[in-house]
């Protein structure tokens, strides 16, 4: 029976599947054997002349070594991927590139370089889309401040303990004690890496903010402890809170707050009553925290705060102390 036979794009297309990214590589012998389970009778000689031929069409490298040549995609040829990109595909690359790099372990986000890259190159070609970076962005809150930047070493070590569940000793908000840590999820807040962990010789999961992590050193101690993040996060675990059920709120608003209820919604239980053209009274049922405590504060020269009256009896007390800090 007469063997199999390859054309030419089929085994340079069957080539490239198996070349890796620099910095790993694999050896002429190596794609050779892969051809051969195809179609044999291809030579290592073959092999090595078409590769030679595809450094400069897309992007591949190659070293000597013991074992003959070794061959790479360059680590940021946009031929790493194959497969065209979208106009629409390219310019959420493009978002993602701006906006995550702080919230990805350095190698994570390396790796997409190419893919940029590629992103990058949908967008000149087209005319019509080569602007599209300049005309898409996102504007954070007017006054959100921005923590120090977090050091690349400690956003690595925590993403590696929290996806290989080991331990993770660290020194926090400049204390001079070394903590014993559990990484068990990651929230981005406000700009912010919160991390859930447990502490060694507690069972309760606390929040520490990435950004006040001053050392941190992996250890090969490893744990089990899990949780639902997507639960933890529904529950205002990240919130800082003051009591442990929800409580039901009601305010008049007014102006700028009456506007916000009308296009906007602060939870499903949000209720919104019109009262006459210049009040709207909202009630929602919601947990106590910190941050609702604030909002109310920084709203008071548009709402009136109806219950209960310990959260406006908490909110009053800040606002009077705040005045009479600045008389």
């Amino acid at each position: 029976m007469p063997a199999k036979t390859i054309s030419t794009l089929h085994r340079i297309l069957e080539m490239l599947k198996v070349v890796p990214v620099y910095p790993r590589f694999i050896h002429s012998k190596d794609v050779c054997a892969h051809l051969n389970t195809i179609s044999a009778g291809v030579s290592k000689r073959t092999v090595e002349r078409d590769l030679m031929a595809l450094t400069e069409v897309v992007g591949l490298t190659f070293g000597d070594s013991p074992d003959g040549y070794k061959w790479s995609f360059a680590f940021d040829s946009s031929f790493q991927f194959i497969p065209a990109l979208s106009a629409e595909e390219a310019l959420s690359l493009k978002l993602v590139q701006q906006h995550l790099k702080l919230f990805l372990p350095s190698t994570s986000f390396e790796k997409l370089n190419a893919l940029f890259k590629k992103s990058d190159d949908v967008l000149k070609r087209d005319p019509d889309t080569q602007n599209w970076p300049s005309l898409v962005q996102t504007m954070p809150p007017s006054f959100t401040p921005t923590p120090n930047e977090i050091n690349q070493t400690t956003i690595d070590n925590v993403y590696t303990a929290l996806m290989q569940k080991r331990v993770l000793h660290i020194k926090y908000a400049n204390k001079p004690k070394i903590y014993k840590i559990k990484p068990l999820g990651v929230v981005i807040r406000d700009k912010k890496l919160v991390l859930a962990c447990i502490y060694e010789g507690f069972k309760n999961v606390r929040n520490i903010l990435v950004h006040r992590i001053n050392d941190s050193e992996l250890s090969n101690e490893t744990f089990s402890d899990s949780i639902n993040m997507s639960k933890y996060v529904d529950d205002q675990a990240t919130a800082v809170t003051l009591s442990k059920q929800k409580i039901d709120v009601e305010f008049h608003a007014k102006g700028y707050v009456k506007q916000l209820l009308d296009e906007s919604v602060f939870d499903e239980t949000q209720v919104i009553e019109e009262l006459d053209e210049t009040w709207s009274k909202a009630t929602m049922s919601v947990m106590h925290t910190v941050e609702l405590e604030n909002w109310l504060l920084s709203q008071l020269q548009n709402i009136k705060i109806i219950g209960p009256a310990v959260l406006k009896e908490r909110v009053m007390k800040k606002a009077l102390e705040g005045v009479a800090l600045n008389q």
